[in-house]
């Protein structure tokens, strides 16, 4: 699943940024965003940035940019 499909509320761990562009990888991880971190959607609208927390910090990503991040949903276990 992509970031930009993720649901408000939830949380997912990332799997991987795609892209040859290591420019965005290098700026993705000096926000605090890498792979195997737990993201949390906070907020998302049809149009306009993504904005997700990430270990207490919270990002705007574009939605361009969150095509390129694969996540995966965080199940609860009770």
């Amino acid at each position: 699943m992509r970031l930009i499909d993720a649901e408000p509320g939830k949380e997912y761990r990332v799997v991987r940024v795609e892209g040859e562009c290591d420019e965005f990888k290098c700026k993705l991880e000096t926000m605090g965003l890498r792979r195997g971190d737990v993201v949390k959607v906070v907020q998302k609208s049809f149009f306009g940035p993504i904005q997700v927390e990430v270990g207490g910090a919270k990002l705007g990503l574009c939605r361009a940019q969150t095509k390129n991040i694969e996540v995966e949903e965080i199940k609860e276990t009770r």
